[in-house]
């Protein structure tokens, strides 16, 4: 891949629970880092859940390859953050994978809809 690809900036942010001081847990996000991607939308799907159309996009994002990226621990735990026009998007992390072995690049598979959590 060209690096001029690379065109889009993007947050890799990780969820962390802390507790208040009444000792409940607390679930934040805290950055990992801000690097260059490409991103491309591969497809969706709509459903009809409790009389509501729930839509979800899928998503790939192709970054250079970050030993502290590689892999998420759990699926959940991560999300894209990436700012665009029309407002900020929350993209959550599904999985990860060092694209050929070569650690070049890193392709994480993400969703965008009304199940992700902001």
């Amino acid at each position: 891949m060209q690096i001029g690809r690379l065109d889009k900036r993007i947050t890799i942010q990780q969820r962390v629970t802390t507790k208040d001081t009444y000792g409940q847990e607390l679930d934040s996000w805290t950055d990992i880092g801000t690097v260059w991607a490409n991103i491309r939308y591969i497809g969706g799907r709509e459903k009809l859940r409790s009389g509501v159309v729930d839509a979800n996009l899928n998503v790939t994002i192709m970054v250079r390859y970050y030993e502290q990226l590689m892999p998420p621990k759990t699926a959940d735990a991560w999300r894209i953050v990436y700012t665009t026009r029309e407002g900020t998007r929350y993209l959550a992390v599904v999985g990860a994978r060092d694209i050929d072995e070569n650690r070049e690049y890193i392709i994480f598979d993400c969703t965008d809809g009304s199940e992700v959590q902001s």
